[in-house]
């Protein structure tokens, strides 16, 4: 499964001895189950190729499989054109598992968290056979659904036979550099044009002549060592003059990459030269019957060989369709600019008839002569059916180009506003800024105004971006051709107000229009629904929500709903999380990331983590919860979308703070924090809360509340069933009981709508009665909480706080023996969360009655557990397969294997089954 190029007879490799060394001893970790990334950065030509063609042929790399990409400045807006050429030469048996990357990869809008995880098993699988390289290359071209797949791949690897190499120009963006910055086994390789000893031995290599000292200095400093422009400017050399001894040395002029790759295409045989001007028009990697037909040429085969020799073109003779493409950018580019207009008008149109209908548009466009309104109409057309097909990026290339050739200045400006607003709709900002001086010198509209003020709101420029959208939204609203302008302009400004914390009766009020806009597509409308939704949630409280939601969308049961509507189903989980029934939300969400695995893309996967989380949370399960807070964590990172940030980090804490990581939970909030905005502040401030109660520090509890309470308007009732607790427990202990009651009072009422608070009110109300001295509305108190009947939805932390609140009340009666009795529940209860500070403090308090703790066993003590051996100790002791268990860790089951060597060496266990029964599990194994 090994594809590379293989380059004429002229082709050279010299030097590089050290660059050699570092893939090599990658490679040998990597074959060690050490998975390894290296970037190579150099600038074009310097020999980034070379040093990874150089290096496949070694003995370090020989038997393993290859999945190579090949990343094309044209192709940048094609998604996912990156993965689907790492997975071309994979075994069509291999795919059939994974149902995102058969059938040439995955479509325009897939999840680029699912592709990554399905690459993950791909990898996986491939591994069981030989150690696997990852080559992309020109990673900087690298489409942004693929670099994101491929950065989450990256993530995952751990104790895997993989070694990823990527090449790029520099100097190399943050993100690319990351990739390997980020890793353990993350290199770094800069390279630099050759010194005049690697020079001397490549004009040996191609030339069979000796130079001297001399004249290889004089060559390397002409050339800077780039060895692309040193084969091309020793084409040009007479062999007599590299004769040693040499002092009249003639080097050719000017002294550029372009006009040796002009003169060396000059030198080549008629035939020959059309075949690489025609492979530079194409500029991918294309069959050579194909190049063939377009340059006119009738034996491709023979005139191929002077141009493979020159090395201005490489081939792939080993596959089943010979390919070929211009060896490198900088000739092709230099190739191009050579063309006489109209040898290059010709061969794009020649190009347009023959190549596929997605790539015929660039052609078409290239062979105009000028402004042609028909093209531009056919340009918008195909860029609708794009749309239509969440091919959002090549829609916008589409209308840029349609711009171009647009013939009235009204034209060009609407389709290149139309363009840029369709990119700033799925957020990629980097594209949208190259365009800026061209926007800003649009004439003044309802479409400038929503462009300019999208792109102020993704930047945090709230205050712009409202005062435009507003413009836009007016000035739109009576034209029934900019319906879906007016539609994106209301809700990016439902964005800005829900911000800006602006109340749930203005939020609705924006939304609730967008519905009555007829011909919206499915994805628009959903969103409008859903922004709608979080009026009602700010305003009235989850429970309203809900049921407005359900109103207005009608959905079926979980297992039921289409992918269509994967916006709908999240929002409808995170509302049955908010309403205390983390059954429901489980339900829903889990289908949601069902949906994922099948394609379906919707930006909020990090929230799909981050409230599954909470459901195990709440249900007691916490090695799930930590799990899914994990995968929201790594979600959020490859995403990179900030304005998720707070809202994650915050309620992700709240698993890490519960099982006493400190250090963990106070880096999240501070990231939680350094990205608040109004609508979310109050968020870092019930976490810290949270973080608070798991230290029993509650002064520290109750600032925190107040803080949430009087920060900026922000939507408190959203999520009251949450921090309504926490705030009468923090009343109470700091003897605030006057307002303690009053909270308690609003605590009960709430358990009227949301039945699963009824624990928390019975063991605040036995708490505030225990204060108030009246032991036997106390015990009543606590004892109706116990009796209340067992559900799905029951807050198991909350149980256990009930447990250990009437076992101390007991001990206080002293009733010792059912003192013990309550407080071992408790204690057990806490052990099968791993909730560490809250069982130190029960078992604190049997030892205060006398009872006898028994010491954790090594497998009950988690503590020495690293975060992924903990949660691998987790799912292996409920019983899951290697294989099953990386599936729900999204990562590879070598990793598994790895890591579970461990976790029985530092629990001194000898197998799964110790595992089984020495570790303490949830009452209910409720994993998805």
């Amino acid at each position: 499964m090994r594809t590379m190029a293989t380059t004429g007879e002229g082709s050279s490799f010299v030097g590089r001895e050290a660059e050699l060394a570092v893939l090599a001893g990658c490679a040998r970790r990597a074959q060690s189950r050490r998975a390894g990334v290296v970037l190579v950065e150099g600038v074009a030509g310097v020999g980034k190729t070379a040093l990874v063609q150089r290096w496949l042929a070694t003995e370090d790399s020989r038997g393993m499989t290859v999945l190579r990409a090949f990343c094309d400045a044209d192709e940048s807006d094609w998604a996912f054109g990156v993965v689907g050429q790492l997975v071309r030469w994979v075994p069509r048996k291999e795919l059939e598992r994974e149902a995102l990357l058969g059938g040439g990869g995955p479509l325009a809008g897939t999840s680029p968290l699912q592709v990554g995880e399905q690459l993950l098993r791909l990898v996986d699988d491939l591994q069981e056979a030989a150690p696997v390289a990852v080559i992309v290359e020109d990673v900087h071209w690298a489409d942004l659904a693929s670099l994101q797949a491929l950065g989450f791949l990256l993530r995952r690897l751990e104790a895997d036979r993989v070694l990823t190499v990527l090449t790029t120009r520099p100097p190399a963006r943050d993100d690319i550099r990351k990739l390997a910055a980020d890793r353990n086994g993350g290199r770094a390789v800069l390279l630099t044009g050759l010194r005049a000893e690697p020079v001397a031995e490549l004009v040996q290599a191609a030339t069979g002549r000796q130079v001297d000292e001399l004249s290889a200095h004089r060559l390397q400093e002409h050339t800077d060592g780039n060895p692309l422009y040193l084969q091309a400017l020793l084409a040009e050399v007479p062999s007599d003059q590299l004769l040693p001894g040499n002092r009249n040395l003639s080097l050719p002029v000017p002294g550029t990459l372009a006009a040796a790759v002009r003169r060396q295409l000059n030198s080549l045989p008629a035939d020959a030269r059309a075949l690489t001007e025609a492979a530079a028009v194409l500029g991918t990697r294309v069959p050579l019957n194909l190049v063939g037909q377009i340059a006119g040429v009738s034996d491709p085969a023979t005139s191929l060989q002077p141009a493979l020799a020159a090395n201005l073109l490489h081939w792939w003779p080993h596959e089943p369709i010979c390919l070929v493409m211009v060896a490198h950018a900088l000739q092709r580019e230099a190739i191009i600019e050579a063309l006489a207009p109209a040898r290059r008008r010709d061969l794009h149109a020649a190009a347009a008839e023959r190549v596929d209908r997605a790539a015929s548009w660039r052609h078409r466009v290239a062979a105009g002569d000028g402004l042609d309104a028909q093209l531009a109409r056919q340009l918008e057309q195909a860029a609708n059916e794009c749309l239509a097909d969440s091919a959002t990026e090549r829609a916008a290339t589409l209308l840029l180009w349609a711009s171009d050739v647009a013939t009235t200045r009204t034209e060009r400006e609407r389709l290149l506003l139309t363009a840029a607003a369709r990119l700033l709709w799925i957020m990629r900002v980097r594209s949208v800024q190259a365009l800026l001086p061209r926007i800003h010198n649009c004439t003044s509209s309802p479409l400038r105004s929503l462009v300019t003020g999208s792109y102020a709101l993704i930047n945090g420029s709230l205050d712009r971006a409202e005062t435009d959208l507003t413009d836009a939204l007016k000035c739109s609203e009576t034209d029934p051709s900019q319906r879906w302008a007016h539609a994106l302009a209301r809700s990016q400004l439902v964005a800005v107000r829900y911000w800006h914390g602006s109340s749930g009766a203005e939020i609705i009020a924006l939304a609730r229009p967008v519905l009555a806009l007829g011909g919206l597509d499915r994805s628009s409308a959903n969103k409008a629904k859903c922004y709608l939704f979080l009026g009602e949630l700010f305003q009235y409280g989850p429970q309203a929500a809900l049921e407005e939601l359900i109103r207005l969308t009608r959905l079926p049961k979980a297992p039921e709903v289409t992918a269509h509507d994967v916006w709908l189903l999240i929002f409808r989980g995170m509302a049955h999380m908010l309403c205390g029934m983390p059954a429901a939300a489980r339900e829903d969400l889990l289908q949601a990331r069902r949906l994922n695995d099948s394609g379906a893309s919707q930006g909020m996967e990090e929230y799909v983590y981050t409230f599954l989380a909470l459901t195990y949370y709440w249900s007691g399960s916490w090695g799930d919860a930590a799990i899914n807070a994990d995968l929201a964590l790594t979600a959020l990172t490859a995403e990179q979308r900030h304005s998720s940030d707070t809202d994650v980090c915050a309620y992700v804490s709240w698993v890490y703070s519960g099982r006493g990581e400190t250090r963990r939970t106070q880096n999240l909030l501070q990231t939680a924090d350094r990205y608040a905005l109004p609508f979310n502040a109050h968020l870092v401030y019930m976490s810290r809360a949270v973080d608070a109660q798991t230290r029993a520090d509650h002064p520290a509890m109750l600032s925190a509340i107040q803080h949430m309470l009087t920060a900026p308007p922000g939507p408190l009732t959203g999520d009251q069933v949450l921090w309504k607790p926490l705030q009468v427990e923090a009343l109470l202990n700091t003897e605030h009981h006057d307002e303690a009651a009053t909270a308690l009072t609003e605590l009960q009422t709430l358990t009227r709508t949301y039945p699963s608070l009824g624990l928390a009110a019975a063991w605040l109300s036995g708490r505030m009665a225990e204060v108030r001295g009246d032991t036997v509305a106390a015990q009543t108190a606590y004892e109706a909480g116990l009796a209340l009947p067992s559900t799905p939805d029951k807050h198991v932390l909350h149980q256990a706080f009930l447990e250990h609140a009437y076992g101390r009340f007991l001990a206080t009666q002293e009733l010792s023996k059912r003192a013990r009795t309550w407080l071992m529940r408790a204690r057990d209860r806490y052990a099968s969360m791993a909730a560490a500070p809250f069982q130190n403090r029960c078992e604190a308090d049997l030892a205060a009655i006398g009872g006898i703790v028994t010491p954790r066993s090594h497998a009950e003590d988690l503590t020495s557990l690293t975060d992924r051996e903990r949660d691998i100790a987790h799912l292996a002791g409920q019983g899951l397969t290697n294989k099953e268990i990386a599936k729900h860790l999204i990562i590879s089951s070598k990793t598994v294997e790895h890591h579970l060597g461990h976790v029985y060496t530092k629990l001194n266990l000898s197998g799964r089954r110790q595992l089984r029964g020495g570790i303490r599990q949830p009452e209910s194994k409720i994993l998805g």
